[in-house]
Parts: structure tokens; C-alpha cells; sequence
């Protein structure tokens, strides 16, 4: 009895995968980077890599070391608890952050789920908890979504804060209607450079980045992937979301909006190279989008908490360090998970 279940599990878990049901394809005009049925970075010079090529590095990885955390010491949660002004950052795990606002609460990408994949169980594992328990949180006004990728787009997650919250989720195109499929409402998707307000006091602008989408084998680039920037009287913030690097995209993101006060920028899953650089950028491009945009202060992210390639658990903030050293740059730091910062 146990095995046919496990069997007829097994079956309807290809299928799904195999229809691309998980993400329903977006329908809409035809754009610089959304040619009628899929979507594509007019910035991204490298061709992003398909199944063949998947296949080849799968098959001849040199993983670096991953060794799981069971417990993570308790990192100034108290600020999260008591923070009442300002601009408070306080980071979760991989590209999840809390960004408080003059009272608004908004949470990045939420991921607090043991596993990135298929129905939370096939997929990457955590490798170390997240800074903050999911029941921690205080309160979520808004929730801002780059891409459907299982490591961004965490749906039990994303469940449990909307049953709780009932939260504003802007989404870029596309991604509203898996949310309305998992009875998720409350959602706005945003094409590139469309602008939106919170308040009187805060908007947001969702911008390009170098990625892809999917989360099957058939919905590969039918949704749209972004960063976002939150406007506020303290400046700017940029949660670049991932993305491959590009000057030519960053520049004009910095020329756009001018000093950036605060730049979330990933560092992580960049490993091999070869084969990452078109959708993820190494700690040495993470320094060049900083600049770029004109970052004041930056923070990173998308590292050492699931192994979605070759780079090892903390090769990326080591390397990072080293180069912010070599070069002399200050403002541009890794925070542990459950880490928070005040930028006044």
C-alpha cells in the first residue's frame, strides 16, 4: 500500500512539473522584453543556459563545502521588537529582509520553509534557520515579490503571512495569477518602471534585472522577474532581486535614481561561473552594481543558506570581505541572519 501511494505521488509530481502548472503564463502586449508568450532581458548579453548545458554541469559539479546549522545565536531581535523610526533593515536568511519605514513593515521574498521546491519537499535544504521565526513577525503591510522561483516565491510562507496579515504583494507580471490560484488575493503585478504608492510618504518602482522564471519544465520565462526600488524621505532602497550582472543596466538604474541610500545586492550561487553569470553575480560584480548605482550603504544577500550551486556555505561573504578589504570599501557588508541595522 505504502509503495503504490509513493508511486502515484511520484506520478502526479511529474505531471505537475511536466505542465508547468505552478506558475499560470502571462498574457499581455508585446514589449522590449516580452515578445507574446515569453519574457527576456534586452540588457543580458550572455545567453542564459539551457537544458543541455544544465545537464553537463550537473554532471561534472565540484561542490563546495556545506555544513547545516542546527542553531544560530540570537541576533539583536530586540531591535526588530522595539525598533519604532528610522530606517530599520533587519535580515532573515537568503534574500528575505524586514525594511521598516516610519511604521510600515515590508518583508522581501519571503522564505522561512525547511525547503525550496516542489510542495516545500524536493528541493534545496536549509542549511542554517532563519534570523527571525516566521511567528515573530509583528506585523507585514507589504510584501514585495522579484521573481517564482521556489528560493523567492516560498507560496507556504507567503500563505501563512496572508492568512495572517492580509498584506499589499506587489508581484512583476504574471506572478499575481499564482498567487490567486493558492486563493492569494491582494496582489499587483508590476511591469518594468511601473511606480506605485504605499502611502503618501512611500512608493515603490519596480525595475529590470538579468534573470529567468519558472517553476516547472514548461512555464520556463512566461512570468517576469524585478528588483525594486522603495522611495521614501530617507532616500532610496534597492532590492536588486537576482539577476546577471550588466553595467549598461545598473548605470542607468543609478543615473535614474541618483544616490542610493541603501542597495540589498546578492552575492551568492555563483559558482561555476560559466554557467551562473548570466542570472547570478559574484561577490566582485555585487562591488560593481554598488557602485554603479551609486549605493551609499549595501547589504548582502542570497548566500549560505541554500546550495543552489557550487560556491560553498561562506565562500561568498569570505570573498566579499577580502575584496571590500583589498579595496578599501566600508559600507558594503554581509549581516549574519537575524543581523539588524538603523540608517538614519
Amino acid at each position: 500500500m505504502l509503495i503504490t501511494v509513493l508511486i502515484i505521488t511520484i506520478l502526479i509530481s511529474i505531471i505537475f512539473i511536466l505542465k508547468g502548472v505552478y506558475s499560470p503564463n502571462y498574457k499581455g502586449e508585446i514589449s522590449d522584453h516580452f515578445n507574446g508568450t515569453e519574457f527576456y532581458s534586452p540588457y543580458n548579453k550572455s545567453e542564459v543556459k539551457g537544458i543541455k548545458i544544465l545537464l553537463k554541469w550537473i554532471l561534472h559539479r565540484e561542490k563546495g563545502v556545506w555544513n547545516k546549522v542546527s542553531n544560530l545565536e540570537s541576533v539583536l531581535k530586540r531591535n526588530y521588537i522595539n525598533s519604532l523610526g528610522d530606517l530599520d533593515i533587519v535580515f532573515i536568511n537568503h534574500s528575505t529582509f524586514i525594511i521598516r519605514i516610519d511604521g510600515i513593515t515590508i518583508i522581501t521574498d519571503p522564505v522561512f520553509d525547511k525547503c525550496v521546491g516542489l510542495f516545500g519537499i524536493y528541493g534545496p535544504k536549509r542549511m542554517q534557520p532563519t534570523g527571525l521565526k516566521i511567528n515573530e513577525l509583528m506585523k507585514v503591510d507589504l510584501v514585495l515579490i522579484s521573481h517564482n522561483h521556489y528560493d523567492h516565491l516560498d507560496i507556504i510562507s507567503l500563505k501563512k503571512i496572508f492568512r495572517k496579515y492580509s498584506p499589499k504583494i506587489l508581484t512583476p507580471l504574471g506572478v499575481g495569477n499564482y498567487l490567486k490560484m493558492n486563493n492569494i488575493n491582494n496582489y499587483y503585478d508590476l511591469d518594468w518602471w511601473d511606480e506605485t504608492e504605499v502611502n503618501s510618504e512611500i512608493s515603490i518602482v519596480c525595475v529590470p534585472a538579468n534573470h529567468f522564471s519558472g517553476r516547472g519544465l514548461t512555464d520556463r520565462n512566461k512570468t517576469l522577474w524585478c528588483g525594486y526600488i522603495i522611495k521614501s524621505k530617507y532616500g532610496f532602497v534597492y532590492f536588486v532581486g537576482d539577476t546577471g550582472y550588466d553595467e549598461k543596466l545598473f548605470k542607468e538604474i543609478g543615473k535614474k535614481f541618483g544616490d542610493i541610500s541603501l542597495s540589498l545586492i546578492p552575492i551568492g550561487a555563483f559558482k561555476p561561473e560559466w554557467f551562473m553569470s548570466p542570472v547570478h553575480v559574484s561577490p566582485e560584480q555585487a562591488i560593481k552594481i554598488h557602485f554603479d548605482v551609486k549605493s551609499i550603504k549595501s547589504i548582502a544577500m542570497h548566500w549560505g543558506t541554500f546550495q543552489l550551486a557550487d560556491d560553498g556555505m561562506y565562500e561568498p561573504k569570505t570573498l566579499l570581505d577580502s575584496l571590500t578589504d583589498e579595496m578599501g570599501i566600508e559600507n558594503f557588508i554581509a549581516l549574519k541572519n537575524g543581523e539588524s541595522i538603523k540608517i538614519r
